[in-house]
């Protein structure tokens, strides 16, 4: 129904700019690219995706596991140095760490920032050496150096996914597919990965039985840029025409101003979207 030309940004609450992006740059090698009255833009030397950050104040909840944004190293022994590291920063930074974990090739450790968001320090060493392809290959051409982010025992190379929760697996390929023009890619039985066709970031959702669901707002969405102004009109009138047929659970205005246009769905599972055109 519309005919993406970039998985461009994720977008993400916090409680204090101040104690997030500090966290986000000290252990992710996220770096201030902008900043605007209550958000900070943040991003991956490495990734050309984007990373919003919105000030929620002291009431932003806490976000679920399954909504979760990453990172990637290149060999399970630097998770394994990450999560010691993470131990030893819990109580400047304020973190809740968890153990580390395997799973589906990937060798990984989680942990909670204080701004109520769960991130993970991941390696695909094992899915590269299996061949796996697609997700799990390396995001990045020049890796980044250790004087770069010196003394931590670890490198993120890439700012690789964010995760989503969903009800139904194909019912959810069929709309990111047939609606939101996304390639999806099924490595795993309960997972789908959802990204552009032509930029290696990626979206998990992962299916999630509805009473363990736990909803996340508007601030926690990703945004997908179409070709123009006029291209945006377009996917809004088709999505308003057919959106109960296609499952939408939520739909805002359409918003224009300097040469610009975007809005905002919310999909079957009640997960937000953002459609934009290109800054001009």
């Amino acid at each position: 129904m519309i005919t993406p030309v970039g998985l461009i940004t994720g977008h993400y609450e916090c409680r204090s700019l101040k104690e997030t992006v500090t966290v986000l740059s000290h252990l992710l090698a996220l770096e201030v690219a902008r900043e605007a009255d209550g958000e900070v833009t943040m991003k991956h030397p490495n990734t050309d995706w984007l990373l919003v950050v919105h000030e929620g104040g002291p009431d932003a909840p806490d976000k679920p596991r399954f909504n979760h944004y990453g990172v990637r190293v290149t060999t399970n022994q630097e998770v394994n140095r990450a999560h010691q590291y993470l131990e030893g920063k819990k109580k400047e930074l304020r973190l809740k760490v968890d153990k580390v974990r395997d799973n589906h090739n990937a060798h990984s450790v989680h942990f909670v920032e204080p701004g109520g968001n769960w991130w993970e320090i991941e390696s695909y060493e094992g899915a590269v050496e299996a061949g796996l392809g697609k997700t799990t290959d390396p995001h990045w051409t020049k890796r980044v150096t250790e004087d770069k982010f010196p003394g931590r025992g670890y490198i993120p190379q890439a700012l690789t996914h964010g995760t989503l929760q969903c009800q139904n697996l194909e019912a959810t390929r069929r709309f990111y597919e047939n609606v939101l023009g996304l390639e999806v890619v099924q490595l795993w039985p309960s997972s789908i990965y959802v990204k552009h066709s032509t930029t290696p970031w990626y979206i998990v959702n992962l299916e999630t039985p509805l009473e363990n669901r736990k909803y996340v707002g508007r601030s926690q969405r990703f945004t997908l840029a179409v070709e123009s102004v006029d291209a945006v009109r377009e996917a809004y009138r088709r999505l308003r025409e057919h959106g109960r047929e296609i499952g939408l659970t939520g739909f805002e205005e359409i918003q224009e101003s300097s040469g610009k246009a975007s809005f905002l769905l919310s999909d079957l599972n009640r997960n937000w979207w953002e459609i934009t055109s290109p800054k001009q």
